[in-house]
């Protein structure tokens, strides 16, 4: 797996969700190889390998099955600070959404947010963050699922109705299944290409029982703030992992490409990055694996054409480099997500 710095800040708010009330915070930050002190603070840079070990070990060691589903829905917008308090000062769920979607980095630094408007429907998808292993665990998928409807009952002050929910993970046993069908009270899909809420349009127009335009304002100067500390932490990082999705599938991405459309030399580029603790073929794995996987996942990907898209002479050095960031073949990786679904 390829490490992705992000800053160590974001750690307390991004798992509150999971360790609150938990006796055991020191140890499982411990086994995770971090210094809870240094995350608390906010000082230097946690790595995405870092922050894998530490969810997986807190899922893990819950030994419950339901326990993403049991904690996530037990949340409340007050669980999230201000930026909780935000969403809930907004006028209407859509504006409360879209609060979410801007300061997505304080909650979910390694995710997409996503919200697509229809006439008959409105989809909030959740998706990216493939280089954690955790991302791909049931745990995960309904910790982040069960938070995000619990959101919305706490926002509109009752139940918001939702006409779908799709998991990336397969379906649970029977005998599990009634939690879901009791919380989310609509159609469950499993093996879905991406985690999501299914819900009516006519929702987002719906006023929020705390909405406070001035108490509104004041908290988006705050998040504003916090969002511009995360990023010039982690500003140039975050511009470079841009940079090489939006320059997939064109000329090979070198580092000197990259720092030509930052407006800085390569050597520069360079010795920044390693400022924040990252390094330029690191990044350009990670967004390479990400967009690998992705494709694969579906069982009409054209092995070649996805090698030369990524950069890569020819299709053995693609299948090499895969098993690097991977551990398995893609072939192999292919008919595993194919039978799963």
């Amino acid at each position: 797996m390829v490490d992705q710095p992000l800053p160590a800040g974001t750690a307390p708010g991004l798992l509150d969700i999971v360790l609150r009330g938990r006796p055991d915070r020191a140890t499982l930050f411990q086994q995770a190889g971090l210094d809870a002190d240094t995350v608390a603070g906010g000082d230097g840079h946690l790595t995405s390998a870092q922050l894998d070990a530490l969810l997986g070990t807190a899922f893990t060691q819950a030994g419950d099955p339901l326990f993403g589903l049991r904690v996530g829905r037990a949340n409340h917008y007050r669980d999230l600070g201000p930026l909780g308090a935000l969403m809930a000062a907004s006028e209407t769920l859509e504006q409360a959404l879209l609060v979410l979607l801007r300061y997505r980095e304080l909650m979910l630094p390694y995710l997409a947010l996503a919200l697509r408007r229809g006439e008959h429907q409105c989809t909030l998808t959740v998706s990216g963050g493939e280089a954690l292993a955790v991302t791909h665990t049931r745990a995960h998928n309904d910790l982040l699922l069960a938070t995000l409807l619990a959101l919305g009952h706490s926002l509109l002050g009752g139940r918001m109705p939702i006409q779908r929910v799709a998991f990336r993970h397969p379906c649970p046993p029977d005998q599990e299944l009634d939690e879901y069908r009791s919380f989310f009270r609509c159609t469950l899909q499993f093996d879905q290409p991406a985690n999501a809420l299914v819900f009516s349009p006519a929702l987002l127009g719906h006023s929020l029982p705390a909405a406070d335009t001035a108490r509104r304002r004041e908290l988006e100067r705050t998040a504003d703030e916090k969002l511009q500390a995360l990023r010039r932490v982690g500003g140039v990082t975050g511009q470079v992992i841009e940079q090489l999705h939006a320059g997939l599938g064109e000329r090979p991405l070198t580092v000197h490409l990259v720092a030509d459309r930052l407006d800085m030399t390569a050597r520069t580029l360079q010795r920044r990055l390693h400022h924040e603790g990252a390094q330029f073929a690191r990044l350009r794995d990670q967004v390479r694996m990400e967009y690998a996987c992705r494709r694969l996942r579906r069982g009409d990907c054209d092995m070649p054409q996805l090698a030369r898209r990524l950069g890569f002479s020819d299709i053995a050095n693609f299948y090499h480099a895969f098993r690097r960031w991977t551990g398995c073949a893609p072939g192999a990786y292919r008919k595993n997500q194919v039978r799963r679904r």
